[in-house]
């Protein structure tokens, strides 16, 4: 049932969302690298800069990636290394580092929902804005979004399942522990 209720919201939270005209950002182009993720590219690169000049071998590379948990294939460590040797002396700086890798990272990231995402959607059910969804909100928004009008019994449910407090209401901490409960 937990499941059935999961899929449910995101498939209405997806019609929420582009309904309202707020669209999530998980395409890799709609997006950068956020600045923890540069911090952790960066501390990766400077465990591997061992005379700290910011620059890395070719060689280097390849192990940093593998340490990222990337698991370059020889051929693309040979075109990088080609790569590299030609345009950047055999050695490569931070930033060209993070050129290399912020397509893998994006790519990686490209599915998930983030925090900012979820709360514009939570704010999308919570109509009166007071924190929480109701039945009466959920209600609303099935009816409003995708013309649907559900039982009492079935939104009841579908509250009941999300509410882990037992305060018959959706508080954005039940909603994102539902969203990203496995």
């Amino acid at each position: 049932m937990f499941l059935i209720v999961q899929i449910f919201f995101l498939y209405y939270l997806t019609a929420a969302v582009v309904y309202f005209g707020t669209f999530f950002s998980l395409s890799v182009q709609s997006r950068q690298l956020a600045d923890d993720e540069i911090d952790e590219l960066r501390d990766a690169f400077n465990e591997f800069d061992k005379d700290k000049d910011g620059l890395i071998s070719c060689k280097d590379l390849g192990n940093l990636m593998r340490t990222m948990g990337y698991m370059p294939t020889e051929m693309e460590l040979i075109e990088l290394g080609q790569n590299i040797n030609m345009n950047l002396g055999g050695r490569v700086d931070f930033e060209d580092f993070v050129d290399l890798m912020a397509p893998k990272l994006l790519a990686e990231t490209a599915g998930m929902i983030g925090m900012k995402e979820l709360k514009d959607a939570f704010k999308e059910f919570d109509m009166d804005g007071d924190g929480e969804i109701t039945t009466e909100e959920l209600r609303s928004a099935m009816t409003k979004l995708m013309g649907e009008h559900m039982s009492r019994r079935e939104i009841d449910a579908i509250v009941k399942e999300a509410d882990d407090n037992g305060d018959g209401t959706v508080d954005f901490e039940e909603f994102v522990r539902m969203m990203s409960h496995q």
